[in-house]
């Protein structure tokens, strides 16, 4: 056997491997011996058919197969050997590699086609990125404050409707002409008209028990769940729903807020020491600023890939490239549709390229064991007390089950990835922490 690397290009080449006989008759012997012994045919016991026979008919394919093998192993050991830095697959060169028959025992020669990869600087000190960190504004907090209120406000009944109150009644389906149907639905419910069109709100204020009121629930909420729900019918009868309905009010619940005090603080931060709205404000403040922490997170790492790939400047054997994705997605994918979507292609390769380097510098890995304490996470709350052996044990072996789950690891796997990724990029690439409100966010993201 002989192999040859002929360079065709700064990041292509073509390996040709030249066999003969003595290559490959040996291991087509040893399959059509072990054929021969198991084979059945009319006329024959089991294990005495003429090897003769067994060749003619097994020979060429059983040729095929075994030298397929011989060239898959010598080009893996040829490229290892070499320390061959190579891209994707080696190919086929079904161009140069002559028409081979299996028939004849004779030399044989075969090209393959590689793609390397290419050599690339990448220095994170020397690129500076900005981190928006998302501030949150006083009008932000005290809107987060009002809900907070309403979340632990109490509900009282009401005299007169306003918005926001929730009005208890009897519905009742009407014909054409405005009278109840015989039949039809009739059923008591709740409107929150809050959730109405705003056409429809205005009916729904200054009401009193007693009250009536006629419209067509469809139009005003336009979600057939909510209709559904109110109605106390099913989702596929709402559909369809056209009809008006009289909705008689038969009680006003109106939440009212909770008081800014001591109890409050205790509600929403409970054992923080909070001591008045100054203080109620800042907390929230910085718990909402946290809670964006993963948008700016995103931003960053986006803005970080792009750096990398713009500054990075990697040339990719794009015709090889074209053929490998062709190659590995058949049936997937045609080659007008990998031509088109090529320029996506290259920059996922550019990026996989420049990830795989920061793997290596920076010795980015998950462990099987952060994977187990992630899950063992799902079983201890914040100020719970020490768990004794017992526990940790019980608990052990819940994990082991849970890492069996190969979707549930490998997602996990992949979040731990990007985290210890992220923090490689933030460490190396920021160049300033800018605050900027959600607003001024928003806007510098649809900008870029």
């Amino acid at each position: 056997m002989n192999i040859e690397l002929q360079k065709t290009g700064n990041l292509t080449a073509t390996i040709k491997i030249d066999i003969t006989p003595a290559d490959y008759e040996e291991r087509v012997m040893k399959v059509l011996k072990e054929y021969n012994r198991k084979a059945q045919m009319p006329g024959f016991r089991p294990g005495k058919v003429p090897f003769g026979m067994t060749k003619k008919m097994y020979g060429p394919a059983v040729t095929a197969d075994e030298i397929n093998k011989l060239l898959g192993e010598s080009l893996e050991g040829y490229v290892r050997d070499n320390n061959l830095n190579i891209l994707g697959n080696p190919l086929a060169n079904m161009e140069k590699t002559p028409q081979v028959d299996f028939n004849e025992a004779t030399e044989m020669s075969f090209y393959f086609d590689l793609g390397f990869n290419p050599e690339f600087e990448l220095n994170l000190e020397e690129i500076a990125l900005p981190y928006y960190s998302i501030l949150i504004s006083d009008e932000s907090a005290q809107k987060y404050l009002t809900e907070l209120r309403k979340r632990n406000g109490e509900m009282t009944d009401a005299e007169v409707s306003e918005k926001g109150d929730l009005l208890k009644g009897d519905f009742a389906e009407l014909d054409a002409d405005g009278n109840p149907v015989e039949n039809g639905i009739s059923t008591n419910g709740t409107v929150n008209a809050d959730l109405f069109a705003e056409d429809f709100k205005e009916m729904f204020n200054g009401l009193k028990t007693g009250d009536v009121v006629k419209f067509n629930p469809m139009k005003a909420s336009g979600n057939v769940t909510d209709v559904a729900a109110m109605l106390g019918i099913d989702k596929d009868w709402a559909e369809n729903l056209e009809s008006e309905f009289s909705f008689t009010v038969t009680g006003i619940s109106r939440m009212v807020p909770a008081e800014v005090n001591s109890d409050l603080f205790e509600k929403i931060y409970p054992g923080m020491g909070i001591a008045d709205e100054a203080a109620l404000i800042e907390q929230i403040k910085k718990d909402a600023a946290g809670s964006f922490v993963g948008e700016s997170d995103k931003k960053f790492f986006n803005d970080a890939v792009k750096t990398l790939i713009d500054k990075s400047n990697i040339e990719l054997p794009d015709e090889f490239l074209k053929r490998w994705l062709l190659d590995i997605n058949q049936e997937k994918f045609t080659a007008e549709e990998i031509e088109k979507n090529y320029d996506d292609y290259a920059r996922s390769m550019r990026w996989q390229l420049i990830e795989n380097r920061l793997i290596k510098a920076f010795g980015i890995e998950v462990s099987q064991e952060e994977i187990k304490n992630v899950f063992r996470g799902y079983f201890q709350r914040p100020g719970s007390s020490e768990m004794d052996e017992d526990m940790k044990m019980r608990i052990d072996s819940i994990v082991d089950s849970f890492m069996k789950n190969k979707e549930d690891v490998r997602r996990i796997n992949d979040q731990l990835f990007e985290q210890k990724m992220l923090g490689v990029l933030k460490e190396k690439m920021i160049s300033e922490d800018k605050p900027v409100t959600y607003e001024e966010f928003v806007k510098i993201a649809s900008e870029q």
